[in-house]
């Protein structure tokens, strides 16, 4: 995962870790029943981010008692636990459960680190699903989930554009003219060099990154005949609407945010971790699904999240199996929202979420109904820094939208053969 490239800041939270080994298990025999309530501690281990020590506190003891376990937690950073679970799973110090952003599912899964998890039928959109499968299996309950969406300026626009039609009549708006160049214009700006963002341009045009709805790294479509379709709309922006700013891959974020928290842009592109940031800038802004592409197809984004995992050198999985189910259902996942105020993944607990939450929380489930799962092949490494230099290269003229496709593509390519192979 290239967390500077896609900005997920939403992931980069969550660890900590609760030990819980499982003594004698088995069948219902009355030999088996004594060893069950025998003497010997029973514990198993759980690793969670310390923002998530109150919650899992808050529903842990049904589960402890059911199962007659003993959850004890220890804090770790969830990114540092699964970089230490290739060393500690084999020494037996890994934690049982732990959690994992959804693009790091599928290289967990070809490493063998993860178990297989079936999530439990009807709990989460397929979205969520999807974003935990790897070779047609799952390894993981979906916790949360994350889009991108719009804002916009309330004091500054009346309603929310719908489609980019509207888009268009407010970036030639003269009441956005960039002050230091009145030939451009800021009415509506989204750092398209990060692809984390510009991926929704190219797949409403047609375009995709892995073939087989994004399962198969032999086939790369970021060059076919949609994908230069998005680069020539996406590219009309960077030359004849915004300022040459907007090309620095550097500084065009903090020009972004500069422009809206100052009340100079109408609307932005951007992730739910902004939300604060406007807040504390005194912004009355409203959040809504992205706008209809030109052509008339949804602006389709990576849905994204984080997902409760099981290790596979775990000697108790069958329970930690039974924390993910518990861990997930509709009462626990509500509470989740209730403590944490992250957007679960359990569509019940969504509902709810709807009603006691804000204009964002409604924004970003309605916007990850109509995404694709944040792709967590292994081989979607190799993409991020290519898919913003096919961006950069269309955007400052370098090169043609398709010269700009074609070798960005060239360079995944032989990056996935060097690191991967051919297989």
């Amino acid at each position: 995962m290239n967390l500077k490239k896609w900005r997920y800041v939403g992931l980069a939270a969550l660890t900590a870790t609760v030990a819980l080994s499982l003594a004698a298990c088995g069948n219902s025999s009355s030999s088996d029943k004594k060893s069950a309530t025998s003497s010997e501690s029973k514990t198993l281990t759980i690793s969670v981010d310390k923002g998530y020590k109150k919650y899992v506190n808050k529903i842990k003891g049904k589960f402890e008692k059911d199962n007659n376990v003993k959850i004890k937690m220890v804090n770790k950073d969830m990114l540092d636990q699964l970089e230490a679970l290739q060393l500690d799973g084999p020494a037996g110090k890994a934690p049982d459960v732990m959690m994992a952003p959804f693009d790091r599912v599928g290289g967990l899964a070809q490493q063998g680190q993860v178990a297989e998890y079936n999530p439990v039928s009807g709990r989460y959109a397929s979205t969520g699903e999807d974003a935990v499968k790897y070779d047609g299996k799952h390894y993981g309950a979906p916790v949360t989930i994350e889009s991108i969406v719009m804002y916009y300026n309330k004091k500054l626009i009346d309603k929310a554009p719908t489609t980019f039609d509207e888009i268009e009549a407010i970036s030639k708006d003269s009441k956005f003219a960039y002050e230091n160049d009145k030939t451009k214009n800021v009415g509506f700006l989204a750092q398209w060099t990060n692809f984390y963002i510009s991926y929704g341009v190219f797949k409403g045009y047609g375009g995709y990154v892995f073939g087989d709805d994004n399962s198969n790294p032999k086939k790369i479509g970021l060059n076919n005949a949609g994908s230069v379709e998005a680069l020539d709309f996406m590219t009309n922006y960077f030359k004849n609407v915004w300022p040459k700013g907007m090309q620095d891959i550097q500084a065009n974020q903090n020009f972004i945010d500069d422009q809206f928290t100052k009340g100079k842009t109408a609307v932005v592109i951007d992730g739910p971790w902004k939300a604060s940031s406007y807040k504390e800038a005194g912004i009355d802004y409203g959040a809504t699904v992205l706008p209809t592409l030109p052509n008339g197809k949804d602006y389709q984004a990576f849905g994204g999240g984080k997902s409760w995992v099981v290790s596979a050198y775990s000697k108790n999985q069958s329970l930690a199996k039974k924390w993910l189910d518990y861990v997930s259902n509709d009462a626990n996942q509500k509470t989740f929202f209730t403590m944490t105020a992250e957007i679960p993944a359990n569509l019940k607990a969504q509902n709810a979420a709807k009603e006691d939450g804000t204009e964002l929380t409604t924004a970003v489930i309605e916007q990850f109904k109509k995404d694709d799962p944040l792709i967590n092949l292994p081989e979607m490494s190799e993409v991020w820094d290519a898919g913003q230099t096919i961006v950069t290269n269309a955007a400052s003229g370098k090169m043609t939208s398709k010269e700009a496709a074609d070798a960005g593509v060239k360079v995944i390519k032989q990056k996935i053969e060097q690191k991967y192979g051919s297989k």
